[in-house]
Order: C-alpha cells, then sequence, then structure tokens
C-alpha cells in the first residue's frame, strides 16, 4: 500500500526578487511499512522533503497525499492532528528533558496517543530496562538516541521520520541505532524514514532516493537490504 504520494512538488524560495528551489518537481511514491532512505549532501533538499512530508512545512506548488488525505491542503490545526495522531521524529539532538529520568522522558511520548505502546516494553526493546530511573546526564549518546527513539514509539506512529539519527554518533553506537530501527520496522511494520547523508546507510533501506539541487537524481528499489550491524561505515 502507497503511504505517501507526491506529486509536482515544489517549495521556492525568493531571496532577491531571485526563486530558488528547494524542492523542484518532485514526484514519489512510499510504500506503507518500508524502510526509506532519502540520502545526499547538504543543501541537496533531503531536509526540505522530511519537512513538507511530515506537515512542517507546505509545498509552494503540488499535491501531496498521506493515506488518500491531502495534507497540502489541510489547515494548521488539522496539520498538528495529523502530526499527534500518525507521526514520531528523531534529531540528531537527542531532545531528552533533563530533569526527568528515563522511563519519564519515554512516557512524554505516550502522553500524546490515544493508542500508545506499553512503556516497559518499549524499554525493555531499546535494552534500557537497567537505566530506566537514571537521567540523562548520566547514559552515554547511543544510550540517548535509544531513549528518543522509544519516546517517538511511544506514541505507536505509522511513520518514523529520522534526520540525521547517527550524526553524532560513532560507527559501533550507529550501528546499534539503525539496528534496533529495523528491529522496529519488523516488529510494528512502521514506516520509516531516514534523512542522510551517509550512503552505507541506504544499503538497509528497501527504498533510496537520491537528492541533489532540489530534485531526486536517482530512485532505487534495493532487491535485497543488508543488515545494520554488517554496513561499512561512511
Amino acid at each position: 500500500m502507497i503511504i505517501y504520494k507526491l506529486k509536482n512538488i515544489y517549495k521556492t524560495y525568493t531571496i532577491s526578487e531571485v526563486e530558488n528551489h528547494a524542492l523542484n518537481d518532485i514526484d514519489l511514491e512510499i510504500e506503507e511499512g518500508k524502510i526509506c532512505v532519502i540520502l545526499g549532501p547538504s543543501g541537496s533538499g533531503k531536509s526540505t522533503m522530511l519537512n513538507i512530508l511530515s506537515g512542517i512545512d507546505k509545498p509552494t506548488k503540488g499535491i501531496i497525499s498521506f493515506k488518500d488525505v491531502r495534507i497540502d491542503k489541510l489547515s494548521e490545526e488539522k496539520l498538528t492532528d495529523y502530526r499527534k495522531d500518525n507521526l514520531g521524529f528523531i534529531f540528531q539532538s537527542y531532545n531528552l528533558i533533563p530533569n526527568l529520568n528515563i522511563k519519564e522522558n519515554i512516557e512524554l511520548g505516550a502522553h500524546l496517543s490515544s493508542n500508545p505502546l506499553n512503556i516497559d516494553e518499549l524499554i525493555k526493546e531499546v535494552e534500557l530496562m537497567n537505566h530506566k530511573n537514571k537521567y540523562p546526564y548520566q547514559l552515554s549518546g547511543g544510550q540517548m538516541q535509544r531513549v528518543a527513539i522509544a519516546r517517538a514509539l511511544a506514541k505507536n506512529p505509522k511513520v518514523l521520520f529520522c534526520d540525521e539519527p547517527t550524526g553524532a554518533l560513532d560507527e559501533e553506537t550507529g550501528k546499534k541505532v539503525l539496528s534496533l530501527l529495523q528491529k522496529i520496522n519488523e516488529k510494528y511494520n512502521t514506516t520509516i524514514i531516514i534523512v542522510t547523508h551517509n550512503p552505507s546507510i541506504a544499503l538497509m533501506a528497501n527504498t533510496v532516493i537520491k537528492m541533489n539541487s532540489g530534485k531526486i537524481v536517482e530512485l532505487i528499489q534495493n532487491k535485497e537490504t543488508k543488515d545494520a550491524n554488517d554496513l561499512r561505515w561512511a
């Protein structure tokens, strides 16, 4: 099933009367329950693509549908509902609340949902049961990223957006985080969309969207995907 459909999407900024296309005539379909990697250098349009898909920003022109709902036509109030009811977000910076312990940070995500996942089960899933009463400053970077993943998952989202989720991590820790994302995809059938400049991560994806200068320059459907632990880091 197609979860996202984009048709003739433009995102245009005018600077000194010159039009700059952050996204330039994008046509795209993303399948539900798959891992999708948006790959490209800085300034290629990949972060703008994430913002358009997630309803954080609206396209200048074009049609974008989520499960046949035109999100480009939604009001700000309805866009907020769309994000709350359907999406989870993971960023390079963990954005944890420093004066809440790990379990309490994860519970924040559950409060946003009418159908949350079991918190203790999630904490086991991300292998933090022995750390659930600690505070963020007591954890490593990889552990904090796992907390952020669990918090995003607690609301039981249909789509998990990951913006450079391994950007601040070393190779070993980064692979552990990516392996966890694969596990989540398999267990919960969560659609996972990863924005990255690291070409190695593309090998674990079902779909790879290569971007440059606001355009999709190549769309790859991997017949076979690699386990995150087997990736060669770049």
